[in-house]
């Protein structure tokens, strides 16, 4: 009788596997994911935890002589540190919108007139902005920057040491702030990610569960023969995971302002169409992973495959100017990458249209091509 039952077992047990084994798409998700986890742990990370060529902004007001002289020891310092690229400006403007867009991630600013107060006191302040939206950047570069004007310091204290009698120890008072007045919280980093994570992700989920699901159950098949045409199906259930996912994003997003504090510096309305765009993108990728699969089980180890490197890679959680060369070319060709920076510049820095413009145009590049894609593909799979 035990070994009859355990027979049974083993015949049980290799059905299972035998279907898991024919469905192609899942046993290639099954193998797929925790290889590209580990590859992306194994790798994200930067060798010994630091990060380096960071690109910061110096800008020249100063053009005096000395104000010139100060600002070129300043980039000479922080290029030799190899954790700094410094790129200059001659107006703070330019270098404000280049750190909205995330092109660089501190400002260093030597104002008119700070070789003339070095010259008759013997001390200067020295501004550095920073851009608030990545903590672990900015104490980076905050310790790096200090350092470099440490080094400066004391070879300016030497030589007005005879000069200037009674000049202070630190010739160079350095004064840290953020481009949006007043402190934020550490949590503002990362509620605009996940604010974003739970609109796209709980959209893509959601939208191939369903079609699967209804493909498993046959009530698909009973939708089809209806008058009603496939691309009205397509889009009529595409239209449902928008708003499901937008009712998702504004609970976690009263959340973070009830519960952590997260303050809102830009635009709702600019906010709700980078979050619309990212919704129809990801609407497009969920219909055409569904074109591939026929079962739930299936559809939602697709979804995790395409879900877990994206959170990593995007943005959310790792700021992507730590990830390796190749990382970051693979996180271009994210959707993911392009709502969260567009997003939070948006949130946190109170970023105008015209400083994510970049963002929208590739977002809704991404989206037409994904849905021209995705349609044909869907509608072919289903009248297999």
């Amino acid at each position: 009788m035990a070994l009859e039952s355990l027979y049974d077992i083993y015949l049980i047990m290799r059905k299972d596997l035998t279907e898991f084994y024919r469905i192609k798409a899942r046993l290639v998700a099954m193998i797929a994911l925790p290889v590209v986890l580990m590859v992306l742990f194994g790798y994200m990370f930067p060798s010994g935890g630091t990060v380096t060529h960071i690109p910061i902004a110096v800008v020249e007001q100063d053009q005096s002589t000395t104000g010139l002289s100060l600002a070129a020891k300043f980039m000479y310092g922080a290029q030799s540190s190899g954790m700094l690229d410094v790129v200059t400006f001659t107006d703070i403007s330019e270098a404000e919108n280049e750190l909205t867009l995330g092109n660089i991630y501190a400002i260093v600013i030597f104002q008119q007139g700070v070789g003339q107060q070095l010259l008759s006191t013997g001390q200067a302040d020295v501004q550095v902005i920073l851009d608030q939206l990545n903590p672990s950047l900015d104490e980076a570069i905050r310790a790096e920057t200090m350092q470099v004007f440490s080094s400066l310091s004391l070879e300016l204290a030497a030589s007005f040491s005879g000069a200037l009698p009674g000049a202070p120890a630190s010739p160079l008072t350095v004064q840290f702030q953020g481009l949006i007045p007043g402190a934020p919280s550490s949590f503002e980093f990362l509620a605009p990610g996940f604010i974003a994570t739970s609109v796209i992700i709980g959209g893509l989920s959601g939208l191939a569960m369903t079609f699967s699901r209804e493909k498993e159950l046959g009530t698909l098949d009973g939708l089809l023969m209806t008058p009603v045409s496939r691309l009205s199906i397509i889009f009529g259930k595409g239209s449902a995971q928008v708003v499901r996912g937008l009712i998702s994003g504004t609970l976690v997003f009263i959340l973070s302002i009830v519960l952590f504090g997260v303050q809102v510096y830009g635009s709702l309305l600019l906010m709700a169409l980078v979050l619309v765009l990212g919704v129809l993108a990801f609407t497009g990728i969920g219909i055409l992973a569904t074109s591939f699969v026929s079962d739930q089980e299936s559809a939602q180890l697709i979804m995790l495959m395409i879900q877990f490197p994206m959170i990593f890679l995007s943005g959310v959680l790792y700021p992507v100017i730590q990830l390796p060369w190749w990382l970051k070319t693979i996180s271009s060709f994210l959707p993911l990458t392009y709502i969260v920076s567009a997003f939070r510049a948006v949130m946190v820095l109170n970023a105008p249209l015209s400083a994510i413009s970049r963002q929208v145009i590739i977002l809704s590049i991404i989206t037409a091509l994904v849905f021209v894609v995705a349609v044909p593909m869907f509608q072919r799979s289903v009248t297999r």
